[in-house]
């Protein structure tokens, strides 16, 4: 199942940002394919308390509670790009084993391992401690002149993506360079989910946040596996963009 909640106003913006996406396609030539997954260790997929080649995390992980009662600011949004690695967790019996990416793994702030000083191995279930998590994707755009790109999304989550459904200051999943962009993709943990649209960004270091919402206070984590296609504007093509990037974001109030 799809666990997406929706109400009239997500409807108006998903009808908008769909808008701006055919703007974006026929004003716009892709540049650049840039894919993102989680659970990587030396650009293989990882096992179970090893940790993350480049997701990171702030080290603020409530167990069962919203990580703030107001909005994200940008000094969290830096501790989580310069936070500790995420770390490749098992999947829990109750999770989506997997996605449709069969490379990607689950990840979390933590896994349930730990040393034994007898055998010297890691004992445990290896599933993720309970706590939310906004952890921080980085991806470096190469091609000069990009303005953003067509995003498709896959992903689960343990218990929900942004605080909408839970309460708390940060209803939104996905954040592009510290903006929200997408209030209502809850997700779940059960199937994947998956989700598509136009997202500006620049040529150079950009992010990509992802923000874990806890509530039950026993398992969490996280698994995506992200595909941005990177456009440039073709002449004359700018002002449609600039539109569709506009649209494709809702304003913060």
């Amino acid at each position: 199942m799809r666990c997406v909640f929706a109400n009239s106003a997500s409807i108006t913006v998903f009808t908008t940002v769909s808008v701006a996406i055919l703007l974006s396609a026929a004003a716009a030539t892709q540049a650049e394919v840039i894919n993102l997954r989680s659970g990587q260790v030396g650009g293989v997929p990882g096992l179970a308390g090893q940790s993350d080649d480049i997701v990171r995390y702030l080290t603020n992980n409530p167990p069962g509670a919203a990580i703030s009662a107001t909005p994200f600011t940008p000094g969290q949004f830096l501790g989580a790009a310069t936070g500790p690695a995420a770390t490749v967790i098992n999947a829990h019996p109750a999770w989506t084993p997997g996605i449709s990416d069969p490379a990607a793994r689950w990840i979390n702030f933590g896994a349930d391992l730990t040393l034994d000083p007898i055998s010297g191995t890691m004992i445990g279930t290896g599933y993720g401690l309970p706590g939310s998590a906004l952890y921080a994707v980085p991806f470096f755009v190469t091609t000069a002149g990009a303005v953003g790109g067509f995003m498709n999304l896959e992903f689960a989550v343990d218990d929900s993506g942004g605080d909408l459904f839970f309460g708390g200051g940060n209803p939104d999943f996905l954040y592009v360079n510290g903006a929200g962009a997408w209030a209502t993709l809850l997700g779940n943990f059960g199937a994947p989910t998956t989700h598509s649209q136009f997202i500006p960004f620049t040529q150079g270091l950009n992010y990509i946040y992802l923000y874990q919402r806890d509530a039950g206070v026993l398992v969490s984590g996280t698994i995506f596996s992200i595909t941005i296609d990177v456009v440039v504007p073709t002449p004359g093509g700018a002002a449609l963009l600039g539109l569709g990037s506009l649209l494709a974001f809702r304003r913060r109030r």
